[in-house]
């Protein structure tokens, strides 16, 4: 069985990087009508990390997991390590990394990078995660789009 294995996907986002990175710099408000709750349940500022329980749902089944999300301001990067959840049930490791990259023209280009561990063979690559998290960066960048 292979170890850890990535994936990724790049979405362009019609608006500032700055904006864009800003709704997971705060670490609240990040939400879209696919996440049920978001929660801060530990945030350390000196580390510019916390831990934060979400439900969303995906494939039209409520998850949830518990990630420790670390803020990388200078490269507009943040990471979410899964550290309890339902998708542990599948994946010995899971962490995904968000870089949020400027373009000279106005706008922006999310870039998500997966890195997951299967706990056997049998497990299929996370690609539900993946169509759940490009759909979420659209409706989060129509909510805050609507909002402006």
């Amino acid at each position: 069985m292979p170890g850890v294995q990535t994936l990724d996907l790049e979405i362009q986002v019609n608006m500032a990087a700055d904006r864009f990175f800003n709704t997971f710099k705060k670490k609240e408000g990040n939400f879209t009508d696919k996440t049920e709750a978001v929660s801060v349940h530990r945030d350390d500022l000196k580390s510019n990390s916390s831990i934060q329980i979400w439900n969303f749902i995906v494939d039209g089944k409520m998850e949830q997991i518990k990630e420790k999300i670390e803020v990388d301001e200078e490269n507009k990067s943040v990471s979410f390590l899964a550290i309890e959840g339902d998708v542990l049930e599948q994946y010995k490791s899971y962490k995904i990394t968000l870089d949020v990259v400027p373009r000279d023209d106005g706008v922006c280009v999310a870039k998500w990078t997966w890195e997951y561990e299967k706990l056997n063979d049998d497990v299929p690559p996370p690609t539900k995660y993946i169509a759940f998290v490009a759909d979420y960066t659209r409706d989060l960048e129509t909510r805050l789009l609507s909002e402006s």
